[in-house]
């Protein structure tokens, strides 16, 4: 088995080649596995990286030190290809894929976590790239956005900004009005805050926003939030957070839950569409899940 390591030194706030660089080759070492490392700084070089060394057709892990935005940039190189176990340190500020499989410790057990099984999971087609966690359209990918453009241009950084973007998109217009069609047949009509469409459980740095997910079943999670004041919007935000909002009286009449295979989302004015982090301004997309997408390798102490 080869090993090759895809690593982003700019992720999050900690430099994943200093940390783990070495202790992967050395663990690669002890097995006698091949092992390269290539750096990155881009999400372009994710892709073609983890393409280039997973079309080579033999048997390789390809392990990626990154935050959500890398790890879903370096899956779109191999989503499809057998020959490929894809590997994660989580490296990033918020980590939030990994949380679906018991959290980041597991991952970061290097010796142990280099020689682990892997299974497949699904992802989901956005028509654009894939996301292998959770897409969505409304308030949360505004939020999102908002959070992106903070960091660009360095007007706050760490665990502050995305609250602080919750706060400033709170002042703005916090609903869209949405047509949604649930596998070409069930559809709902009307405004809502948001619609998402999940294979992981978490995003925007812990929020739960899909507390039944499960990555490897090969159907997605439907979440639909209708529109609130953003007074009671503001006293639901905890509830959902934590991912207890299934069970909350706050939420009767106001949340839809759905299992399938394909949402698709139009919207009357374009509206913004989290993939994984990445947003863009669309006035219609679909979410279709892309049964068993690669295999990942997941540490049995997180399974």
């Amino acid at each position: 088995m080869r090993y090759v390591v895809i690593a982003n030194p700019n992720a999050g706030a900690k430099n994943g080649v200093e940390k783990y660089r070495d202790r992967i080759m050395a663990a690669c070492e002890k097995i006698g596995a091949p092992c390269q490392c290539l750096l990155t700084r881009c999400g372009e070089d994710m892709i073609e990286f983890a393409r280039r060394e997973g079309s080579v057709g033999d048997e390789v892990r390809i392990i990626v030190l990154a935050g959500d935005g890398g790890i879903c940039g370096a899956a779109n190189g191999i989503i499809g290809m057998d020959n490929v176990e894809f590997g994660i340190v989580p490296c990033g500020s918020g980590n939030d894929y990994v949380k679906s499989f018991g959290g980041a410790k597991g991952f970061e057990d290097i010796e142990r976590y280099l020689t682990a099984p892997s299974r497949y999971v699904d992802a989901i087609d956005t028509g654009h790239f894939a996301s292998l966690n959770i897409c969505s359209m409304g308030i949360d990918a505004m939020i999102c956005d908002r959070t992106n453009r903070m960091v660009r241009t360095k007007k706050l950084l760490g665990s502050g900004t995305y609250t602080l973007a919750v706060m400033l998109s709170m002042l703005g217009k916090v609903y869209n009005t949405l047509k949604i069609i649930i596998d070409d047949s069930e559809v709902y009509e009307g405004d809502y805050m948001f619609s998402l469409a999940a294979c992981g459980q978490y995003y925007g740095g812990g929020y739960r926003g899909a507390p039944m997910a499960d990555p490897s079943d090969g159907l997605l999670d439907f979440v639909m939030i209708r529109r609130v004041s953003k007074l009671k919007m503001a006293r639901l935000l905890g509830d959902y957070k934590s991912g207890r909002y299934p069970e909350s009286k706050k939420f009767e009449g106001l949340l839809t839950v759905r299992r399938g295979r394909k949402m698709t989302i139009e919207s009357q004015k374009p509206a913004v569409v989290n993939i994984d982090g990445e947003c863009l301004k669309l006035s219609e997309v679909t979410f279709e899940v892309i049964p068993k997408a690669l295999r990942l390798i997941v540490n049995d102490a997180n399974q």
